[in-house]
């Protein structure tokens, strides 16, 4: 039997079998009842083949067997659904949670669910909050935890589902997830993978090609077999030569590796050809030297005595006036002297400066978390002086910098987060004159640890 019209089921059967055991299809979930997301939907009919009731049947009641299949207890499955005699058609179906559930939740007005038994039913049949009514008591909505189809091709083999009004992060990943091809998944701390030892002997060894975790096996899972396996840290920082003998000559053996699970942060100007470049060395080589290790709470108090990179502000005077006293900080340092500084010429509201930058810390196969903001300030002359950048939208065209690619969230928009295996860049544009901008990367790879570079005002327009 077939919830399929015959029209659908003659163009989705393909008369082939999937062998579910097979490594080559391990990432389908095993056989049934073999995983934790496998349930068996009970459907019961009265002898005219009208459906009276539905139902998930108990773990208990049904078993599986290699050679005979699945044995269904059919007569305590009706019973505990509440039908002790009669005569009924039971259809059974058997299903795989991919995304969503056969369950039901209440939501609130804005999506979000609600948990708990404190709410009631009213005459009209409205479900609200609270064990008794109030003032105080809320509309809650009944929700199947499931995505609905939103469309159906022509030709009635594809499909386009989308999800409810359910605000709830598990429900929008459950949905997100169940379009990838492929998932990663990472070892979490106090887990360790090493390689194994031979049968023959005994102890690790370098040329094993068996690993091993060692703390929480119930991590691993059956779907993971036929996947690849990427070792982190496996990356050389430098080479260490051999010691010289006493008559200069080099010991003859291996170069000595070290690796190092740091990656420090660090960006150059990859590509402003759709920008007014004026001066300014665009693989920021000095300005790098300067702020790397810095936070935004710190100064560099040894540039101060270096003419190469002298830096103004944060209390400036200019005609005579004395403008706001700034803690003296990274985050609030508003210009950095010309002869280091990366320079632009205004090209004009409808043609702004456009720039891009690029990451150069990365290590390879390695998933790495990207985060890119931009600082700076914009000189204002009502009120005359420099204040903080805002994001230019279309919305707000008196805004300063815009983000380009990726494109940043409404609720950060000089802020962009990617996640990325092969590095990550972004493009801005500049859309004011007489701007200082910054940029601040933090990097968090998933093997190590976190890196923040942050260097301020050094992208300026001129007036």
């Amino acid at each position: 039997m077939s919830r399929l019209n015959e029209k659908d089921l003659e163009l989705l059967q393909t008369g082939q079998t999937v062998n579910l055991s097979a490594v080559e299809n391990a990432y389908y979930g095993g056989e049934f009842t073999t995983n934790s997301n496998d349930c068996v939907e009970v459907l019961i009919y009265d002898t005219n083949d009208n459906l009276l009731e539905s139902g998930i049947a108990d773990t208990t009641d049904y078993s599986y067997d290699y050679d005979t299949g699945i044995k269904l207890n059919t007569g305590t499955i009706l019973r505990k659904m509440g039908y002790d005699r009669g005569k009924y058609v039971v259809k059974y179906n058997f299903l795989r949670k991919v995304a969503g559930s056969y369950e039901t939740v209440l939501v609130d007005s804005d999506g979000r669910i609600f948990n708990g038994n404190n709410y009631h039913i009213m005459d009209n049949g409205k479900i609200m909050t609270g064990e008794t009514h109030t003032d105080f008591s809320r509309e809650l909505f009944l929700k199947e935890y499931k995505y609905f189809v939103h469309e159906i091709s022509p030709s009635r083999t594809e499909i386009r589902l989308a999800p409810q009004s359910i605000d709830d992060a598990q429900y929008k990943n459950s949905f997100f997830e169940s379009q990838i091809t492929s998932k990663r998944f990472d070892i979490p701390q106090g887990n360790s993978v090493s390689l194994y030892a031979d049968p023959l002997g005994g102890s690790l060894t370098g040329d094993s090609k068996t690993m091993k975790l060692s703390g929480d096996t119930s991590l691993l899972s059956k779907q993971m077999i036929g996947g690849y396996i990427s070792v982190n840290n496996a990356f050389i920082k430098e080479f260490l030569p051999p010691p010289a003998t006493t008559d200069g000559s080099q010991v003859p053996g291996a170069i000595e590796e070290l690796e190092s699970s740091v990656i420090q942060a660090r960006f150059f100007i990859s590509n402003d050809s759709l920008a007014s470049y004026e001066k300014g060395d665009r693989n920021l080589t000095k300005l790098v030297e300067v702020f790397t290790g810095l936070s935004d709470t710190d100064y560099p108090t040894d540039v101060t005595e270096n003419p190469a990179i002298q830096i103004l502000s944060p209390r400036r005077n200019y005609d005579n006036i004395v403008y706001q006293r700034r803690e003296k900080n990274i985050a609030n340092i508003q210009e950095i002297q010309s002869n280091v500084r990366v320079q632009y010429k205004w090209q004009g509201g409808d043609n702004p400066n456009t720039i891009t930058l690029k990451s150069n810390s990365s290590k390879p196969n390695v998933a790495t978390k990207y985060t890119w903001e931009v600082t700076g300030w914009d000189w204002d002359s009502d009120p005359r002086g420099w204040s903080r950048i805002t994001a230019w939208s279309p919305s707000n065209q008196e805004g300063d910098v815009r983000f380009e690619q990726p494109t940043a969230e409404l609720s950060s928009p000089l802020r962009v987060v990617e996640d990325s295996s092969t590095g990550s860049e972004i493009t801005i544009s500049l859309h004011s004159k007489h701007l200082n901008v910054g940029i601040k990367l933090t990097i968090e790879p998933k093997d190590g640890q976190p890196s923040t570079l942050h260097i301020p005002a050094f992208i300026s327009t001129g007036w």
